[in-house]
This record gives C-alpha cells, structure tokens and sequence, in this order.
C-alpha cells in the first residue's frame, strides 16, 4: 500500500505504532464479542449434533469447536491488522496556506477543512493506550460539532505533537493578527 504523504505528514509523521494501537483495540471488542457469543454458538451446534446422532459429549469432540474459535481469533487479528494499516496509509493531513486539511477512513472517507481563523485551541492528548505506547494525539477546537469529532490528528509521538501543536499556534496567531490588522484599516 502506498502511503499518502504531504509535506506536514513528512514534517510530523504518524507512528507506526498506531498500528498496533488500533489493531489491539479493534481486536479486543471482536474478541470480547466472539468470546461471549462464540461459546453460545458453539453449544447450540454441539447440541444439535449430540441430538441428531445420540453421542455422548468427549473431550476429543470439542478439539474442533476449540480449534475453530482460535482460529476466528487469529483471523480476527489479522483482519484487523490489515484494515489499520490500510487506515494509517490513507490516513492524510496537510496544511494550506488557509486551511488545515484532515481526511481520515479509507471506507467512509471523512474530510474535515478547517480555515484557522476558526481554530479555537490546540491540545495534545493521551488516553491509557496511549501513553503505554508513548503515543500523543493532537485536537483542533472550533465552535463546530464536527472538529471534536473528526479534527485531530492522533497517533504521533511527543516531538510531532509538540510540532504540530507550536505551528498550528503560530499560524492561528497569525492570522487572527492579519485580520485585526485588516479591521483596523476598515475602521479607519
């Protein structure tokens, strides 16, 4: 797969560990649910066929329904993995001249294009995971819904955040000046 690189993706690149991160995580939610519903499952064919050919429950007739939950794990990680590298691949963010650009979801694309103007604040976070991981995640204020949602940039370490952060500051800072300094030549 090719990576999609911008000039800021190059600057203040995503880790590789938020590969990991998001595999362990997305596969955690498949496992609990397989390992809840998946023995449900298993005993209802178990029973249908003890039922169907009147034989009794062995230790050697549960090598297969073992065997097979294992291997749906297996499965479950592998598919996982290969979606969030697909993910980190496609995963894009660049800074304009006006505008900061987030798309992120190779299956359902989300863009989210936010002028600077309308940034609010800029701050670096963590969850559990995270800071095991030794991963930062990087959030955009605006008064909209959508930007706590869709504009962050997550899963790079302490140095790109630390970037991150400091040029998107700079560049708000900025702007909002160019543009007291333009209301001011309005007035006047």
């Amino acid at each position: 797969m090719q990576i999609t690189m911008t000039k800021t993706r190059e600057l203040y690149p995503l880790s590789k560990k938020k590969i990991i991160k998001k595999t362990i995580m997305a596969s955690i939610g498949w496992m609990f649910l397989l390992f809840f519903c998946g023995p449900v499952f298993l005993l209802i064919l178990l029973g249908s066929a003890l039922n169907a050919t009147n034989v009794n429950l062995s230790a050697a007739s549960l090598i297969v329904p073992i065997v097979l939950f294992l291997l749906s794990l297996v499965v479950i990680v592998a598919l996982n993995y290969w979606y969030q590298t697909w993910y980190f691949a496609t995963y894009f963010y660049d800074f304009t001249n006006d505008y900061v650009i987030i798309r992120k979801s190779p299956l359902t694309p989300k863009e989210i294009t936010i002028p600077y103007e309308r940034i609010q604040d800029v701050y670096v976070d963590q969850d559990l995971i995270d800071r095991m991981m030794g991963l930062y995640d990087v959030h955009l204020s605006t008064a909209t819904i959508s930007s706590g949602m869709n504009a962050h940039i997550d899963g790079v370490e302490s140095s790109a955040a630390d970037g991150l952060r400091a040029f998107l500051l700079k560049k708000v800072q900025e702007r909002i000046g160019r543009n007291s300094m333009q209301a001011k030549v309005i007035i006047n």
